[in-house]
């Protein structure tokens, strides 16, 4: 019965995706939701910890493999991001305030939901966690220094307990709290009971994953149909941000490194996706009610994000027998 429904959750990916979009915008509407927004912790929190019960003590013998994904992915995410939103922004012609905004956002380290999406493509979970983990420690130096150049001078200070909050929320918490769980069903119940009961956690991961998109959606309802005008032209670039990296990524790893699949996945959701979160924290920190205005459109790119990087789960299948060959 667990299988089937876990069958289902993956493969109508995109369908239950654009419920919780739909949904959500029309019922945040009519409603005012915009509080559902102190809900997205716990449900990130509730929706990695069953991927990180897939973890054991054994498997963090196999650290010194993450060596050359956790280069490429900081390499990504510090570098190539940064540049081709240069570029796209340049393009595109957008305002100084919107390129200072997507600039900064590029710089950020892995969404929150980083670490479910390369649980749910059953990715490499600690390529991954190594990967957040020292993204992180990185932004508390990087951002002060590409501020500096952004903003012509202007010093760009770093909420580190934000960044701190964040490696423990959906890193440290949930790394233990996983371990001790699958060692304790081990020792009590031995591996097979495991084994039966993993669809379980694999489900509930998914199943917070639409949670997750349906909360973003309805707490930003009013912002959405506010910023119509800025959606639109933020679209494209997005639309090229996202797919390129993804694309840029997937032929690397496949024919330059000739990574296996697993650290593949780890380096995609790591690089690709963004925190959002501590971007707005950093433009509101520091400019002020003119940061509140910048917030803006980090916080659109948000509603681009999760989708796209659901469609791109969606074919995790397809890439990973394509890796396989």
């Amino acid at each position: 019965m667990i299988n089937k429904i876990k069958k289902n959750l993956s493969k109508n990916m995109l369908l239950y995706t654009l419920i919780a979009i739909v949904s959500g915008i029309l019922l945040g509407h009519f409603f005012n939701m915009k509080s559902l927004s102190k809900l997205t912790i716990p449900i990130i929190f509730v929706m990695i910890y069953p991927m990180m019960v897939n973890f054991s003590l054994s498997s963090l013998k196999k650290i010194k493999e993450s060596k050359k994904p956790l280069i490429e992915a900081l390499v990504v995410n510090f570098v190539f991001a940064p540049a081709l939103m240069y570029f796209l922004t340049t393009i595109f012609a957008v305002s100084p305030q919107m390129k200072l905004a997507m600039m900064l956002l590029s710089l950020a380290p892995a969404s929150s939901m980083g670490l479910g999406y390369i649980g749910i493509a059953e990715g490499h979970m600690v390529s991954g966690a190594i990967i957040v983990a020292l993204a992180f420690i990185l932004s508390i130096f990087v951002y002060p220094f590409a501020g500096h150049y952004l903003t012509i001078g202007t010093s760009l200070s770093v909420p580190v307990s934000l960044i701190l909050q964040n490696l423990l929320i959906i890193l440290i918490a949930p790394l233990i709290l996983g371990i001790i769980t699958r060692e304790y069903i081990e020792k009590k119940h031995g591996a097979e009971k495991f084994l039966k009961i993993k669809p379980y956690f694999s489900s509930l991961t998914l199943i917070m994953l639409y949670l997750l998109i349906f909360v973003i959606f309805a707490s930003k309802s009013k912002l959405i149909l506010n910023n119509l005008g800025d959606i639109w032209l933020l679209l494209p670039i997005a639309l090229l941000y996202y797919g390129i990296t993804i694309f840029f990524v997937l032929m690397l790893n496949k024919h330059v490194f000739k990574f296996e699949y697993g650290h593949h996945q780890a380096v995609v959701f790591t690089s690709v996706s963004k925190n959002v979160a501590l971007t707005i924290a950093i433009l509101v920190s520091v400019f002020g009610k003119e940061g509140q205005y910048l917030a803006v459109f980090p916080a659109i790119m948000a509603l681009f994000q999760a989708p796209l990087i659901m469609i791109y789960l969606k074919f995790s299948g397809k890439i990973r027998r394509w890796f396989e060959k």
